[in-house]
C-alpha cells in the first residue's frame, strides 16, 4: 500500500538545533521517506526554503528577548497556518518561542502530530513547563538520560540519545601537543563583543609561548562583514568550520552553551568562559537552580549525584573549569590554562560518553518512519 508524502513542519531557530535537524534529514533521506519540509530553519537545510530568516531571532539574554515580542506576534499567524497544513510538527529547543506557538496550535480544530525534540531545561528552571508540554505535545524526545524523571507519568517522553554524538568526526582520548589553541567566543554578537577583547590579550600572550591562536567563526557569519562583528583579528588564524578547526587544536577557550559540550566530547581540553550583561546574569542566577552553566559539568553532576543539591563540593568542577563574569580576565584565564587537569578531563570525558550512549538522529528517524507508514493515502 502506497505511503503518502509526509508533510513536516519544523521550528528550529538555534544554530545548534539546525545541525541536529540536518542529521535527522540525512537519515530520513537514507530511509527513502518521502517528505516535504516547511517552517523556520537556517540555510544549513539548503534543499528547503524557510518561511523566515532565523538570524534575527538569535539573541542573548532577557532584555534582548523582549525586543522580539512585536515581531513574534506578526509572524505567529503565518507559522500556525503552515503548521496546520502539515502532518507532523517538530519543535526544537527555543522554548520561549516554541511553547506559546504549540499552545495556540493545540487549540486548533485541525492540528498536526506535535513533537518536541531538544526539550526545555525543566530540570534547571520553570519546572511547571513539564506539565504543560505533557498536555500539549503528542511526543517528547529527550536528549538527556535524566530528563524523563522531570515529566509527569502521563507524558509520552523517551530518551532518544544525544544529537551531538551523531556529528562527531573524531574524539581524542589523551593530551596532545600541537601548539594550536582555539578561541570560540560564541555565535551571538553580544557574547562575541563581551569575550573577544579578553581573548585577544590571551592570544597575544600565548604567541610569546610559541602557541598559535585560532579563532573559530560560525559559518553563518562568513558572508557578513567580519570586521563589524569581530573588529581587528590579526592575532588569530581563522576557521569557519568548527570540527575542521578543532581537529588540530590542543586546547580551547569556549563560551558557554552547546559549544563547551561539543569540544568536551571531541576530546579537546576546554576552559568555559562566560560574560553577560550584569542584569541578565543576576536574573538567570536567581531563577536557575544549578551549580554550573557548562553542559558537560551539569550532565556529569546529574550522573554522579542525581540532583545538583546533592553535590557536596560544587567548587570541584566535574570536568571543565568555569570562568564567569568579573573573573573573565586575561591573567585568570592563563592561570587556569597553565594548571589544567588533563588526566581528570579525559577520564571524565569517557564517563560522559558512556552516559549519553548514542546519537539521536537514527532513533528519531525511526519514529517518523513508523508514523509515515501508518499515514496511508
Amino acid at each position: 500500500m502506497e505511503v503518502k508524502t509526509l508533510k513536516i513542519f519544523v521550528c528550529a531557530l538555534e544554530y545548534s538545533s539546525n545541525i541536529h535537524l540536518f542529521s535527522l534529514i540525512k537519515i530520513l533521506k537514507q530511509k527513502q521517506i518521502n517528505f516535504t519540509l516547511e517552517g523556520v530553519f537556517d540555510s544549513l537545510q539548503r534543499d528547503y526554503k524557510s518561511l523566515f530568516g532565523v538570524e534575527e531571532f538569535r539573541v542573548m539574554g532577557f532584555v534582548d528577548a523582549l525586543k522580539l515580542l512585536p515581531k513574534y506576534f506578526k509572524i505567529r499567524k503565518v507559522l500556525l497556518q503552515k503548521a496546520r497544513e502539515c502532518d507532523i510538527a517538530i519543535f526544537m529547543d527555543s522554548s520561549s518561542f516554541n511553547i506559546p506557538l504549540i499552545q495556540n496550535l493545540f487549540k486548533s480544530n485541525k492540528k498536526p502530530y506535535i513533537i518536541y525534540y531538544i526539550l526545555p531545561q525543566v530540570w534547571a528552571w520553570k519546572a511547571y513547563r513539564a506539565k504543560i508540554l505533557a498536555k500539549i505535545c503528542d511526543e517528547l524526545w529527550g536528549i538527556l538520560p535524566f530528563e524523563c524523571a522531570y515529566y509527569p507519568n502521563e507524558a509520552r517522553i523517551s530518551y532518544v540519545g544525544h544529537p551531538l554524538l551523531d556529528t562527531l568526526p573524531f574524539s581524542y582520548v589523551c593530551k596532545r601537543t600541537t601548539n594550536l589553541i582555539a578561541f570560540m567566543p560564541g555565535s551571538r554578537v553580544a557574547e562575541i563583543k563581551a569575550l573577544l577583547p579578553v581573548f585577544k590579550i590571551v592570544a597575544t600572550i600565548l604567541k610569546k609561548q610559541n602557541k598559535q591562536a585560532l579563532l573559530i567563526i560560525p559559518k553563518h557569519f562568513k558572508k557578513q562583514q567580519l570586521e563589524r562583528i569581530y573588529g581587528n583579528v590579526e592575532e588569530f588564524a581563522l576557521s569557519f568550520d568548527t570540527y575542521e578547526g578543532l581537529r588540530d587544536c590542543e586546547f580551547a577557550f569556549v563560551c558557554s552553551g552547546t559549544a563547551t559540550l561539543e569540544t568536551t566530547l571531541l576530546g579537546i581540553p576546554t576552559l568555559l568562559v562566560y560574560k553577560a550583561k550584569a542584569i541578565d546574569f543576576l536574573l538567570a542566577k536567581s531563577l536557575v537552580k544549578l551549580n554550573y552553566i557548562g553542559l558537560a559539568n551539569i550532565f556529569l553532576e546529574f550522573f554522579f549525584f542525581h540532583s545538583p543539591k546533592n553535590n557536596p563540593s560544587i567548587h570541584n568542577f566535574p570536568i571543565i573549569p568555569e570562568i564567569l563574569q568579573q573573573n573573565v580576565k586575561p591573567h585568570i584565564l592563563l592561570k587556569e590554562w597553565e594548571g589544567f587537569d588533563y588526566e581528570k578531563f579525559f577520564s571524565q570525558k569517557e564517563v560522559l560518553m558512556q552516559y549519553l550512549k548514542n546519537g539521536s538522529a537514527e532513533n528519531c528517524a525511526r519514529k517518523i518512519e513508523y508514523f509515515a507508514k501508518n499515514l496511508l493515502k
